[in-house]
């Protein structure tokens, strides 16, 4: 992504006297929420003089962080969404965060390229750190594997296997008491990792064009899709379900493919069901993909206490509060040096996903984002809907998706 026109070249001294940061993000859950502001406490009392007024901004974070930003009203620290940092890191809203890096020794090395690169621009300057990140696993119902006689997946396990469970476990197709063998949602964010998976790619490598209505990207869409065909898979919404996790909860999938944040949510809602995580199956070559999910922390290019607001971003996404976080089940570590921490010892089905690290790439396509998620899914979902045919549905999201590129 581009660069800003002008940034700062330098890391700022540290001021005297007590320091004020405002600092905003969004709410999650009460629990993640507890930890947050937990380790917020933990930063005041290591640094007395840097006091945190932590300002969550509640509904749509992008909307009224973009408003804050037109009225000059931007908080010190702050989340940064992958989706917001082209526009962001351009545009000149964000401290420059390398020169700080490179004084104080964070390395962008510690961090997974995949994590780091949403919030990196051209000449290298890092405008972000990432605080957490999740990726993509099959989230499996022991029970459901049990009772079908089905082994439970394998670290190796490949697409064919996954057709032939998913057809071994659906139970009832098309009637109310249904069991699908995968619900499968309508998204980019998780057919993108089928089409790396076939050698294929959202875009090109500069970011100009569509790429996905490729050969490989109809493999990819017609392997989607063939769980459709065969009944052995369904949208969410085929079961009363409004997203798949909920269909899993409620024992309408016996797999689903979706990331760590369905941890939390199945300990909440159905502690009972026993599940399992497997990584996503290889494609028929042998090659692997997954895709990453990630926020970061960043400061504003005009706050008055650039110093401050680098001690906490440097704090907030160092090894303890990471470790903290992943502690709590909440979401996986962005830093390397974690990958052997204790916590994956004694859940090993998490390091499943943290695993995948290595071969993983950002859900997160430039400026035109949201424009690419959507019509992409679109397109998706008229396959699946069998409104369209891949090729068609694919070559008519390219349509527009390159519009949008070269406007």
């Amino acid at each position: 992504m581009n660069c800003p026109g002008s940034t700062n070249t330098a890391a700022a001294a540290p001021e005297s006297g007590t320091v004020t940061l405002t600092v905003a993000g969004w709410s999650s859950t009460p629990a993640e929420d507890a930890l947050v502001q937990q380790n917020l406490h933990n930063f005041e009392a290591l640094h007395p003089n840097i006091k945190i007024n932590w300002s969550p901004i509640p509904g749509d974070y992008p909307t009224k962080m973009r408003a804050n930003v037109a009225s000059n009203t931007v908080p010190d620290a702050f989340y940064l969404q992958p989706s917001m940092s082209s526009e962001y890191i351009s545009s000149g809203k964000l401290l420059n965060l390398s020169p700080y890096m490179a004084r104080d020794k964070v390395n962008a090395s510690d961090y997974y390229p995949a994590l780091l690169n949403p919030f990196v621009c051209n000449n290298g300057q890092v405008y972000g750190l990432p605080k957490d990140w999740n990726s993509l696993g099959v989230f499996y119902n022991k029970q459901m594997f049990q009772t079908a006689g089905v082994p439970v997946p394998s670290a190796n396990w490949t697409w064919s296997d996954l057709q032939n469970d998913a057809q071994k476990l659906t139970k009832n197709p098309g009637s109310p008491n249904s069991v699908y063998g995968v619900v499968l949602s309508a998204d980019l964010s998780r057919w993108g990792a089928f089409l790396l998976e076939s050698g294929g790619a959202v875009l090109n490598k500069d970011g100009t064009q569509a790429m996905f209505n490729s050969p490989a990207g109809m493999k990819a869409l017609q392997y989607y899709d063939s769980f459709f065909k065969n009944n052995t898979g369904a949208l969410p919404t085929t079961v009363g379900a409004p997203w798949s996790g909920d269909a899993f909860g409620k024992q309408r999938a016996a797999m689903v493919i979706e990331g760590g944040w369905l941890i939390p949510y199945m300990a909440s809602t159905n502690p009972n069901v026993q599940y399992g995580i497997a990584p996503l199956p290889m494609s028929p070559d042998g090659k692997r993909a997954n895709l990453t999910f990630t926020n970061a922390w960043s400061a504003y290019s005009g706050t008055k206490h650039p110093e401050a607001a680098w001690e906490l971003i440097k704090y907030m996404t160092g090894s303890t509060v990471q470790e903290s976080q992943l502690n709590a089940g909440f979401a996986l570590p962005t830093l390397k040096s974690l990958a052997n921490a204790p916590y994956f010892t004694s859940h090993p089905e998490f390091k499943v996903l943290f695993d995948a690290a290595p071969y993983s790439f950002a859900d997160y396509y430039g400026s035109q984002d949201t424009t690419i998620h959507t019509d992409l899914g679109n397109a998706i979902d008229a396959v699946l809907l069998n409104k369209q045919d891949p090729q068609s549905a694919l070559n008519d999201a390219a349509t527009k998706i390159n519009s949008a590129l070269q406007g």
